[in-house]
This record gives structure tokens, C-alpha cells and sequence, in this order.
């Protein structure tokens, strides 16, 4: 381990834009009052919030470093590992100032990395800032050559769009901006471009919408939309830990995503999902998700970016950091979501049953919920949930999606035990309290421990076979105490999400298919269900059902002809070689959710409306 004297140094990255159609960033990184002669240098693996490895320094590229101070100095670089490289002095002479020069390959569409291209520029931190290794906690400053960025927007204003505090240090052409230590600077990514703009304010916060594009999206609406979202987690956690907070949007042909920082949040969302001037005020259900995706970050800034398990704070950005906890953070806020949206009259009771249908329906349609324990799926988030493939369905439960439900149990079943004095409101309040405001990680039991020491409630039992067990939740008997009935029926095909629909499916068929050229490829099949057991396998192009050509559609009207019993021909491409395989019809099975309300005054009163 290498000790620094850096009781005095900064480090200052000046970025510019190099070359937008080769997609590369230039970072001058500065490094002053090092007092040592040598000094390692790593760019993170991955980024909080998203837990796999990345290896963003793939896309580092040109490394060389100079001493600005003793031009005559020769300094060797040595690449340590994939990520690491020392760069000492020859003649073992100190380092006073070091200039480090690099590269960043900047194209990967997403939240959580870095993307440049004819309109816009984006990048998160850990893609783009090495920091010293084992030092954190010295000032960082970032500067922008906006110059350099004006190829993004010859005809109109740059704007830059990040949360990271502005510089008191002014240098024309220059916009400058400064944290306090690594792990504030990388959470505050950076949108650079000619972006739709608007600021709004809620409750004395200032809110800032910022979209690539130049669409013409309705702002002021979306404003107003979220306007109620935010309202309401204020008032859940009674303030909010920033003084102001950007939605940061990468609009995009059908994409989808989010990540959260403590004063920002990136998303991915489809173009045409998001309300243009001039439409109808109908909430479309891609408008919806939109505005739950919004609420989902936002939540964020609260219960994960504060709230937090002890292991995620200053955590180690060179390699995997396990928690079983991840169903607390990721699934109380994927209730919360929607919830909130409910309880703000965004969408009706009715619309919020639909919710209920799909979120229950994903659960009930994923196998892998009976192997893997929704605590173990927090725990291999790194190895399983973040590397799907074809047989996940099979094998792993989402720590999200199962998670949210295990939410909404707890929630029922602290209200039952308390008499409807707490819900699961009272623990996020808590957890904002004891662990969030000041900065305290969360033990893996906390929620047991803040029920029985704050509620008085002993709910340890349930707790653990809900979140350590693979045993079903005891959803009939739950939605029961909140006036819904859970009924199931069998799902009509692979886009089935739920809810009430006439019932004209009767036979299992168990995959998940999408049309090619007028024949079906195979994309999963579920453990022990009627494909599985035919043979078929995932790629898989069937090329005829009972000697019929069809789509999804036809398939399914041709297995409901049959009874339980009979079997009938298929014709499969597999590695281009014809198979025929044996299908045996069966009944489908009842794992579609369609909940009615039987005690309308109940559920209202449940969702805050009465």
C-alpha cells in the first residue's frame, strides 16, 4: 500500500470534447502537492447503484503523464492490472505536480457509463475520472472547455447539465465545478448538448428537466406531473437531503433505464412515450412507466443514496461489495413507484390494480422463485441478476420484483399487527431518521430489529420466510386484509400481464417466442412445462406446429383444439438441421393475475384516498 503526504493536494480534471464522431473525451488530470515519487492511479470498475463489473477502463486509452514543474524529469508508467498504473520517477526525485493525459472511448448508450454523439455528450464519473488509490478525501475539481463542445450545437446555446456544485474560480470559456472528495464527484454525471430545458420548484426546491432531443416535449406538463410524485416523498421523509435536483433524460429509439445519485438521476426512455405539446392529457400507460421511473430515482435520493447498507459507504470501486439488503432498497422503492402515483390521484385505484396484476403475474410466471431466496438475490446481484440469460427465468427471482411484493406484505402486516397505527411508512421514516439523515449503513436485520424496538412488533418470522425461504407469499390472505381478491387464471400468450381478460386459453404451452420471417423463434422455456418437456430449447425456430405454419396466435389455437393427452409434430430449426419433436397437450396452469376489488372503502383507504 502506498502512504501520500496530501494533506494539501487537489486534482483537477479539464476535459474536452476530442472528437465526437470517433466518440472521445480528452482529460488533463492535474494532481498538485503530491510530495511523492510515485503515486498509482485506477479508474472504477463499476458504478454504485448497479452492481456488476463494468471495466470501465477498457475505454481508456493514451495514458501518458509528464511533471509541469521539471520538464526534465522522466516518468515511468506501468500498467499494474486492468484498471491500475503506476507512474513513478526514474531517478526517484519527488513529484511535486503530476499531469496525467488520457482518452475516453465514450459510446455506450446507457445510464451508467458514457455516450457521445452528433447532438449531446454524457458521461458519468467512474467511466471517465481516475482517482489515486487509497486517497478519497482530498478536493477534486472538474473543468469544461465549452468551446470544445460547440460542434454539439452550431446553432443554438450549449447547456450542461449537471448537479455537481459550480467552481468559485471563473476562467473564461471555462465551466468549473468542485466536490470535496472521489465519491462526490462521481455522483454528479454530466449532460452536455442543445437540451430541452425547464426548471420548476416544489416546496422551495428547485427541479430541473433536461432531455436530448430538441423534441417537442410538453415540459410544463411533465412538471406538473411530478410536481405531486415529489410532493409526496418530501413529505414521507419530511425533507429532502439536496438543494437542488436535475432529471437528467437520454431520449432514445426504445430504450429503458434509470440510475440514482444523491442529486440527480439519469434515464433512457423511448422518444415517442413522453407527451409532446399539444396532446391529449390522458396518461398513456409508456407515459405512466415514465413518470414511475421518475418516481423510482427520485425515491432514490433518500432510501439508497442515504439510507444505505453499511458495506455501500466509501465502498471499494475495484471490486464486488456483497449485501443481502438489496430487496430493501431496490424493492421497497419499486413499491413506492407506483405507489405513489396512486396515492397522488395520478392514476385511478382501477389503474393501480393493473399494477398489482403485473407486478403479482412476474412473480408467479418466474420459476427461479422456488431456487433462489429473495436475500440470496441481493447477495449474487453481481453474478446472476445483472447476467441473465435465457434460463434466469429458471433459476433467480428479482430482488426488484419480488422484493417490491415482499414490500407490500410487510406493509399489510405491520398495519394488521399495529392496529393500523404504522404501516410500512413509519419504517421508512425511521430508517430516514436513524440510518439516512446521519449516515449510518443499516445492519442486514434492520427491519426486524426497528420493528420490534420501535413498533413493538415481532414479525421475525415472517420476516425470514419471506425474505430467506423460497416458500410462496401468502398473497391471497394479504390482499384480503386491504379489500382485493386475488384471482388466477391462465396467461393467453408470452405478453400476458394480467388482469381481467375473456378466458380462451386451456392448454400449457411454457416459452417465450417472437416471429421471424413467418416462423417463431424459441427465446426461454420454462422449467417443467409443456415445451420444456417437448425438448425445446431456447433458439430454437419452429418451422410448424402439427405440420401448420404460424405465429403465436395460431399456436395457441391449435394446442387449445387438442385435449389433455394428445400429442401432435414439431418442427424445429436447431443449428440449421430439421428436428421433429413430440408435443404432449396439457392444461395451462393458473399463474395470471387478475384481482378484483371486493371492499372498494378498504382498498381507497389503504391507498390514502379516504
Amino acid at each position: 500500500m502506498n502512504i501520500y503526504n496530501m494533506t494539501t493536494s487537489t486534482i483537477r480534471y479539464d476535459l474536452s470534447l476530442l472528437s465526437s464522431t470517433e466518440h472521445l473525451l480528452q482529460v488533463n488530470m492535474y494532481i498538485n502537492h503530491l510530495s511523492s515519487n510515485e503515486i498509482e492511479l485506477s479508474l472504477p470498475a463499476w458504478i454504485p447503484g448497479s452492481y456488476m463489473v463494468r471495466d470501465f477502463a477498457r475505454n481508456l486509452h493514451a495514458l501518458q503523464a509528464v511533471s509541469p514543474n521539471n520538464e526534465s524529469a522522466k516518468l515511468e508508467v506501468t500498467q499494474l492490472n486492468k484498471q491500475s498504473w503506476k507512474i513513478s520517477s526514474t531517478k526517484g526525485e519527488p513529484l511535486d505536480e503530476l499531469l496525467v493525459t488520457y482518452q475516453i472511448y465514450a459510446y455506450d448508450l446507457s445510464v451508467r457509463s458514457a455516450f457521445i454523439n452528433q447532438d449531446y455528450a454524457f458521461f458519468n464519473g467512474t467511466s471517465v475520472f481516475l482517482y489515486i488509490n487509497n486517497v478519497h478525501n482530498i478536493k477534486h475539481s472538474v473543468t469544461i472547455d465549452e468551446a470544445s463542445f460547440a460542434s454539439l450545437t452550431p446553432n443554438a446555446l450549449s447547456r450542461i447539465a449537471t448537479a455537481m456544485p459550480k467552481s468559485n474560480v471563473h476562467t473564461p470559456g471555462k465551466a468549473a465545478y468542485t466536490c470535496n472528495n472521489y465519491y462526490d464527484l462521481i455522483d454528479h454525471p454530466f449532460l452536455i448538448g442543445c437540451l430541452n430545458y425547464h426548471s420548476f420548484s416544489v416546496n422551495n426546491t428547485v427541479f430541473h428537466l433536461a432531455f436530448t432531443g430538441q423534441h417537442p416535449y410538453d415540459l410544463h406538463r411533465i412538471a406538473d406531473d411530478l410536481t405531486p410524485i415529489i410532493k409526496h416523498h418530501m413529505a414521507l421523509f419530511g425533507e429532502i437531503p439536496c438543494e437542488e435536483y436535475w432529471f437528467m433524460t437520454l431520449i432514445c429509439d426504445g430504450g429503458f433505464g434509470g440510475l440514482e445519485h444523491i442529486a440527480s438521476t439519469v434515464l433512457q426512455y423511448n422518444r415517442f412515450d413522453i407527451p409532446f405539446v399539444g396532446d391529449n392529457k390522458n396518461i398513456t400507460p409508456g407515459y405512466q412507466q415514465f413518470l414511475s421511473l421518475c418516481s423510482h430515482e427520485l425515491f432514490h435520493t433518500w432510501h439508497v443514496k442515504q439510507i444505505k447498507p453499511q458495506v455501500m459507504h466509501q465502498v471499494d470501486l475495484s471490486k464486488e461489495v456483497y449485501t443481502p439488503q438489496l430487496w430493501i432498497y431496490e424493492g421497497f422503492t419499486s413499491l413506492y413507484d407506483d405507489l405513489s402515483l396512486a396515492r397522488t390521484g395520478l392514476i385511478s385505484p382501477k389503474d393501480y390494480v393493473q399494477v398489482l396484476n403485473e407486478t403479482l403475474t412476474r412473480l408467479l410466471k418466474n420459476q427461479g422463485r422456488h431456487k433462489q431466496s429473495v436475500s440470496q438475490s441481493s447477495f449474487e446481484a453481481w453474478s446472476k441478476f445483472y447476467k441473465q440469460d435465457a434460463g434466469s427465468v429458471n433459476h433467480i427471482v428479482s430482488y426488484y420484483n419480488k422484493g417490491a411484493v415482499v414490500a407490500l406484505c410487510l406493509d399489510i402486516t405491520i398495519r394488521q399487527h399495529s392496529q393500523g397505527k404504522h404501516s410500512l411508512d413509519t419504517i421508512m421514516q425511521l430508517l430516514w431518521k436513524q440510518y439516512g439523515k446521519p449516515c449510518i449503513g443499516t445492519p442486514d436485520d434492520v427491519i426486524t430489529q426497528l420493528c420490534e424496538k420501535e413498533l413493538n412488533l415481532d414479525i421475525s418470522h415472517f420476516l425470514n420466510m419471506v425474505t430467506s425461504t423460497t416458500v410462496d407469499l401468502p398473497l391471497h390472505s394479504i390482499l384480503q386484509q386491504i379489500g382485493l381478491q386475488l384471482k388466477l387464471r391462465p396467461s393467453q400468450n408470452s405478453l400476458d400481464k394480467g388482469g381481467e381478460k375473456p378466458l380462451n386459453n386451456k392448454t400449457d404451452w411454457g416459452a417465450v417466442v417472437s416471429s421471424v420471417d413467418k416462423m417463431l423463434r424459441v427465446n426461454a422455456v420454462y422449467d417443467g412445462r409443456g415445451a420444456s418437456k417437448a425438448g425445446l430449447m431456447q433458439g430454437d425456430i419452429i418451422v410448424a406446429v402439427d405440420s401448420w405454419q404460424c405465429d403465436e396466435a395460431k399456436l395457441i389455437t391449435i394446442l387449445n383444439q387438442k385435449h389433455a393427452g394428445e400429442t401432435l409434430p414439431i418442427h424445429v430449426l436447431r443449428d440449421a438441421k430439421l428436428i421433429e419433436l413430440e408435443f404432449t397437450v396439457s392444461e395451462a396452469p393458473a399463474d395470471t393475475c387478475a384481482i378484483t376489488v371486493e371492499d372498494e372503502t378498504l382498498f381507497h383507504t389503504w391507498l390514502g384516498l379516504q
